[in-house]
């Protein structure tokens, strides 16, 4: 009876705790449970109930690539693409110059999400609304372009990462103005989207 009497309290606060997940994904986020030893910050930007749902829906991946992340020297990793779950989840390291805000794509995924993380450089990334297609989705390429003249930027510091949605129609690695800043140096996780 005892014993019986335990498992259903533990089944009790497992259900608590994952209820009280829910109901604050904001602060599930926060909480960090997620992250597997990776030190580094969402953005404001990031739509935490999404998060949460591609989280907890496809649990194993998500750990399996931020382990990926934590136990690998991104700054010395080479450039190109690595695989972490083939098919499923992979990682492109890349060094650019950013592009100007005017000059810069504005696109969507349906199939994977972007995480993007800027290792080193000085660049921003923009959440876009009001838009018009500019070049409609390729299923082969899994992109579609857009126009928009309202776009939100957030500073891409080394100490945040930002993960696009299907529902985030986004402008990755921008600069300011015409002047170059320098190379950037960044990671794109492309993680499987479940629906």
């Amino acid at each position: 009876m005892r014993k019986f009497v335990l498992t259903v309290f533990s089944l009790f606060i497992v259900v608590m705790s994952a209820q009280n997940m829910t109901d604050d994904p904001r602060k599930w986020v926060e909480e960090r449970s997620w992250a597997n030893g990776w030190d580094v910050a969402p953005d404001e930007s990031i739509d935490s109930d999404e998060f949460l749902t591609q989280y907890t829906g496809n649990k194993e991946l998500w750990d399996t690539m931020f382990r990926f992340l934590s136990t690998n020297d991104l700054n010395k990793m080479e450039l190109g693409e690595h695989q972490i779950v083939p098919g499923r989840c992979w990682a492109i390291v890349s060094e650019y110059i950013p592009k100007t805000m005017d000059k810069g794509n504005i696109e969507s995924h349906k199939k994977f999400i972007d995480l993007q993380y800027v290792m080193q450089g000085d660049e921003k990334m923009g959440l876009a609304r009001n838009v018009t297609v500019r070049k409609e989705y390729n299923p082969d390429r899994d992109v579609a372009f857009w126009n928009s003249d309202d776009i939100r930027y957030y500073p891409a510091m080394s100490d945040v990462f930002f993960l696009f949605f299907p529902g985030d129609i986004h402008q990755p690695s921008v600069r300011d103005d015409e002047e170059c800043v320098g190379k950037s140096r960044k990671i794109v996780i492309k993680i499987e989207y479940i629906e």
